[in-house]
């Protein structure tokens, strides 16, 4: 046991906080009076919570299962037979064999322990807990004796006379994790560490006596983590909160005897905080470390070290580091001349439960009335700010709630997050975090003219570039809603104090919600790529263009590259304003990788909007001229194909269909059957009426004023005709080069029909689904599939694949020189 203690200050026994607390059991507690179990934590009566450490124990568990199905031995683990004896891995001596049989069969006893403990203990919740877990492991168990025609699984195999088969999984060892993972919220660390002692002692024992293989074991290890993480994500987990007689038990071995100890409102994960009153009359604060208190801090360290950049972790590895760590914050900020709480105890008299006490007095400055806090308690406040980063220490969380105000004495509490390393990042944040909850308390007026004089203009001006939304703890983002307007008017107020220009500001996120959104788009275009890379007859897609005249295919690819700047020109005559060509050229292929997540023109309307809105065009004309694009565009789609049949420049050969792998008329029938349900949903589903149809109608307004316009008119319609007959051509091209010419139009129907069809299918690209119609499509017109196919992969790698590769690159540098 290692402990900080130190003097005591007198406190006033009133505290407005305290009334919101629960009282505790008694007055103060002896140690006659006490109840406190040496093997059992976490009452019965605690809030549950669903932890993310059980989501994580659930996909361990399922990648130990998965692992020891592919490493499975089909001959060995699966056929082996029975033995009259146990049969080990190899030679052991008699008393090792011993041994292993008393470990594989305390394991057992262990679990059943564990739940006549529980039992005894009328932790009811825990043993529904343990019970269910155990069920759901006799079940997986069950269905993998199915899956595998393996024999009943033995309960007993030491005590089997006539021997028992290899298992798999093993039982014992599943169940026995699973009793284990299911009562570790209940159960004090040493029992947790026996426990995984005996699991991996078993998981060993079962394979050198013959009732299991090692791919037996490691899957009875994953079937009992995810039959238990999915109970306790199921049911929740205690929270881990240290029982408020365990904690007046700790204090008084520590010398400090506290009554009336009641426990603070104002809770947080794993760290319970309970205020009681010392011999003196002096209010003391409590932070009790529980079971989930270094897991929460280190969480959310991590979580913001991988979000925002200049992050820096402080790794806790233990209840009582949090502690000490705290405890040392706060001493040497008082040392510095800062007023902060008296440490009076920092210590761990078990393993399960760590407390940090420190004096308590006045009010929590953002509970207070605003008009009862003057501004020379305010400068007092910045003023200690400033000579705690003179100090080189930072607080790491510092705003009202964690000031409190003593016969107008301002003092700063709560160094949990505090830092002793001399990062200019961290004082900033300090500084712009307490700026934006002032101004929230007080007004910004007040706020700003107050740190200007506590702070001076230079450290003021400083902290002007981290006034942003990602530097608000989500606490106070959650419970403003209009966050970006106060951040705006306290950059003004700095700016008028301070008189320094306004910086760019810092860059705090390094994941973003852009950053989000291009890994999903990336994870769908390769989710959607690999079953078609799949499905290929490589074969004889290489025998087909091994013949092929090369050129001409990469004639086509460039080809598929330059209509970008027809695709930008067509967006300039639906806005009706000249644009920067390169930009807007780059726009299109960005518009490639983007399409993965929104299939059809959504995504395109979508990414000019943006790209349009840095050109002064608002959302709303920047959506309906964009939707024109589209609009046009699918005119001249339709025009191309009534033309080409009209004409009889296409004509299918239903007929040939019946000897290719699709059938033209069941995909006929399906786009049909399609469409038919697509408008049916618009004209009769409100919800999806009410979105499309103002859209179209408002798009189509704006197409009917375009025409009045003779030169925009020719140039849209134009522009689109030349996409289409360039995509026509490179099909076309495609279809040449492999030794099966055809016409231009046939294959600009073949390209139009094809975009349609896509347009309407929800698949991310269309991958798979264009490939497949676009095949279906040539075959008819007289082009052997296999042809068709080596055409088809040429055509969609020109004008889609590597358009969205290209694509992926055009975005960032989009985004990096500010045009998204």
């Amino acid at each position: 046991m290692t402990a900080v203690t130190a003097g005591r200050t007198a406190a006033t026994a009133s505290d407005p906080d305290l009334d919101r607390g629960r009282t505790s059991t008694g007055g103060g507690p002896g140690r006659s009076t006490v109840h406190r179990s040496r093997y059992l934590v976490a009452t019965d009566d605690q809030p549950r919570v669903r932890r993310a450490s059980d989501l994580t124990t659930i996909v361990i568990g399922l990648a130990l299962f998965g692992w020891s199905v592919a490493t499975l031995d089909q001959t060995s683990d699966l056929t082996a037979t029975p033995s009259t004896q146990p049969v080990p891995v190899a030679p052991l001596p008699t008393w090792t064999l011993s041994l292993l049989q008393l470990v594989n069969t305390l394991a057992l006893v262990y679990a059943l322990g564990v739940v006549v403990v529980l039992a005894l203990a009328h932790r009811r919740s825990a043993v529904r807990d343990v019970l269910t877990a155990a069920a759901l492991v006799v079940l997986v168990t069950l269905a993998c004796v199915a899956a595998f025609d393996q024999l009943w699984p033995a309960l007993l195999p030491e005590y089997a006379t006539d021997g028992v088969p290899p298992q798999f999984p093993v039982l014992r060892v599943a169940m026995v994790a699973a009793v284990l993972l299911a009562a570790s919220p209940h159960l004090a660390r040493p029992i947790r560490q026996l426990g995984w002692a005996l699991v991996i002692m078993a998981g060993v024992a079962a394979p050198a006596l013959g009732f299991g293989r090692p791919s037996g074991a490691m899957a009875g290890v994953g079937i009992g983590m995810f039959c238990a993480g999915g109970i306790l994500l199921a049911f929740g987990s205690p929270r881990g909160y240290p029982a408020v007689a365990s904690v007046a038990e700790a204090l008084t071995d520590l010398g400090l005897p506290l009554t009336n100890i009641r426990v603070d409102p104002d809770q947080s994960w794993g760290v319970r905080r309970m205020i009681g009153v010392a011999a003196d009359g002096g209010l003391v604060e409590i932070k009790a470390f529980g079971r989930d208190a270094t897991d929460s801090q280190l969480a959310a360290k991590v979580w913001r070290a991988i979000v925002y950049r200049g992050e820096g972790v402080t790794l806790s590895l233990s209840r009582l580091q949090a502690a000490e760590h705290e405890a040392l914050v706060t001493v040497l900020a008082r040392r510095a001349g800062v007023r902060v709480p008296e440490v009076l105890a920092a210590a761990s008299t078990s393993g399960e439960v760590a407390v940090l006490a420190t004096s308590r007095g006045g009010t929590r400055l953002d509970t207070l009335d605003p008009e009862t806090v003057s501004d020379a308690e305010l400068v007092r406040l910045w003023r200690d700010v400033a000579r705690l980063h003179e100090a080189g220490i930072t607080h790491g969380s510092l705003d009202p709630a964690a000031v409190r105000l003593d016969d107008g004495v301002p003092v700063i509490t709560n160094f949990s997050a505090g830092s002793l390393h001399r990062r200019e990042h961290d004082r900033q944040l300090d500084i712009a975090r307490l700026l934006f909850g002032l101004a929230q308390l007080v007004g910004v007026d007040r706020a700003v003219s107050t740190a200007h004089e506590g702070l001076g203009s230079e450290r003021l001006g400083a902290a002007l570039a981290y006034l942003q939304a990602p530097a608000i703890p989500s606490r106070e983002r959650r419970h403003s809603r209009t966050v970006g307007r106060e951040l705006k008017a306290l950059r003004a107020g700095v700016v008028e104090q301070t008189g320094v220009q306004v910086p760019e500001p810092v860059k705090l996120r390094r994941v973003g919600p852009r950053d989000v959104l291009t890994l999903v788009v990336l994870l769908l275009f390769v989710g959607a790529l690999i079953p078609v890379l799949a499905g290929v007859d490589y074969e004889q897609l290489w025998a087909e263009l091994q013949g092929a005249t090369w050129w001409i295919i990469v004639a086509a690819v460039v080809l598929g590259q330059l209509v970008f700047v027809p695709q930008a020109a067509s967006m300039m005559f639906a806005v009706g304003r000249s644009l920067p060509l390169r930009p807007a050229t780059i726009l299109q292929s960005a518009i490639a990788f983007i399409s993965f997540a929104i299939p059809g023109v959504a995504g395109r309307v979508t990414m000019n909007a943006a790209f349009l809105y840095k050109y002064g065009v608002t959302p709303a004309v920047a959506v309906t001229q964009g939707a024109i694009d589209g609009l046009s565009g699918f005119i001249v789609q339709v025009i191309l194909v009534l033309l080409a049949f009209a004409t009889g420049s296409v004509a299918f050969d239903i007929a040939a269909t019946s000897s290719s792998d699709i059938d033209l008329r069941l995909v006929l029938a399906f786009v049909i059957l399609l469409a038919g349900v697509a408008l049916l949903a618009v004209w009769k589903v409100k919800r999806v009426h009410d979105r499309v149809v103002p859209v179209v109608a408002s798009a189509w307004g704006a197409l009917v004023d375009l025409m009045k316009a003779p030169a925009r008119a020719l140039g849209l319609f134009g522009v689109q005709l030349v996409i289409q007959l360039a995509w026509g051509l490179m099909l076309s091209a495609a279809l040449y080069a492999v030794g099966s010419p055809l016409d231009l139009l046939p294959c600009t129907v073949v390209v139009v029909a094809t975009s349609l069809f896509q347009g309407i299918v929800p698949v991310p690209g269309g991958i798979g689904v264009s490939e497949a119609l676009m095949v279906g499509l040539l075959v008819p017109l007289g082009v052997p599939s296999d042809v068709a196919m080596a055409a088809t992969v040429v055509w969609r790698v020109a004008t889609f694949y590597l358009p969205a590769t290209e694509g992926f690159f055009a975005s960032r540098w989009l985004e990096r020189r500010g045009y998204l």
